[in-house]
């Protein structure tokens, strides 16, 4: 058996991809002796058995390739198998009269049953599934009474009713008899985060605005001084350079009256190499200062340079505030019905 859970046979895998372009009508339900008929019929059909893993016997049973070939009298091959703890029904022709069979795999965790014909009916049938942790609903016509019977089920975690008639008062209705479980959608946190991602783009709106209003005066105000504060720019950087130059002068003379006063050690010498050290750090100051002029000029420069191009990257970053805005704005009133 362990040989047939991991290889599918290449024959029955292509007579059931064969099958529905011959024409012809799914094999009928036949009644299995053994688990290993079970499995043999199950492949026939186009589905699948494996092994979850390798620490236990949970087996996984796909039958979302069978492409037309199952029914709901087939799924009776399931109850041969021992451990079932995976199901996936995605877009099968199974109904309501299939659950019945499902129902009783008491050993199932996960069923997948998307996009079925499955409805409120069928929901009764998985009453006695106590292990189910996971449900997809996706796509279905179940609706809040269906669901209703589900708080039953007392280790569900995750239920999946998008696109179906589950309303948001049998969402809250579940959540409340089942602490904990995890539904999608959920109308509750959609609502919260919608509300959130609203009020920030709200919130930045004024920022923005204010950007592009201070972008738009450096236009008015700069654009004409742009050669201008060139210029200004141009001489303090020559005056920094020429500070700079006076400094190194100041150092060198510094070093050479702190060397002669070592090396005479008279009154006069020690006071000349004080009188350098004294004109070295006023130099520097006066170099710092011219510096600092320049690098102030040269900012004021950029500024009115780039004056056009920031505004109009503050006018994009604007539109795009006020669309984001408008989105969520929406999106929040999608959600409460206006």
């Amino acid at each position: 058996m362990m040989f047939r859970l991991q290889l599918v046979s290449v024959a029955t895998w292509l007579f059931a991809a064969l099958l529905p372009a011959m024409g012809k009508e799914p094999p009928p339900y036949k009644p299995a002796a053994t688990a290993d008929v079970a499995i043999a019929r199950i492949e026939q059909l186009g589905g699948s058995v494996r092994k979850l893993n390798n620490e236990d016997d949970a087996l996984e049973v796909d039958f979302q390739l069978c492409d037309g070939t199952l029914t709901d009298a087939h799924l009776q091959y399931l109850l041969l198998l021992k451990k079932v703890a995976v199901l996936r029904l995605k877009e099968t022709g199974i109904t309501d009269a299939g659950l019945v069979h499902v129902g009783k795999i008491t050993t199932l965790k996960r069923l997948y049953l998307e996009k079925t014909a499955i409805t409120d009916v069928g929901l009764k049938h998985l009453a006695g599934l106590k292990e189910l942790e996971f449900l997809n609903l996706y796509g279905n016509g179940v609706s809040d009474a269906g669901i209703d019977g589900l708080k039953a089920l007392p280790k569900l975690k995750y239920l999946v009713v998008w696109q179906s008639k589950v309303t948001p008062a049998g969402i809250a209705g579940l959540q409340k008899a089942i602490p904990g479980i995890r539904i999608v959608p959920d109308p509750v946190q959609d609502r919260e985060r919608a509300k959130t991602a609203w009020e920030i783009a709200k919130a930045a709106l004024p920022r923005a605005e204010a950007a592009f209003a201070e972008a738009n005066t450096d236009v008015e105000k700069l654009a004409s001084q742009i050669e201008p504060l060139k210029k200004i720019s141009e001489a303090l950087k020559k005056s920094a350079v020429d500070a700079k130059k006076k400094v190194d002068d100041a150092r060198k003379k510094a070093d050479d009256a702190g060397k002669l006063a070592k090396e005479q050690k008279t009154p006069k010498a020690m006071q000349e190499a004080d009188a350098a050290k004294q004109a070295l750090d006023e130099a520097i100051q006066l170099q710092q200062a011219a510096q600092n002029k320049a690098d102030e000029a040269q900012q004021q420069t950029n500024r009115a340079t780039n004056a056009k191009r920031i505004a109009l990257d503050a006018k994009v970053a604007l539109e795009s505030a006020h669309a984001l805005e408008e989105e969520t704005r929406k999106r929040l009133a999608a959600i409460d019905g206006k």
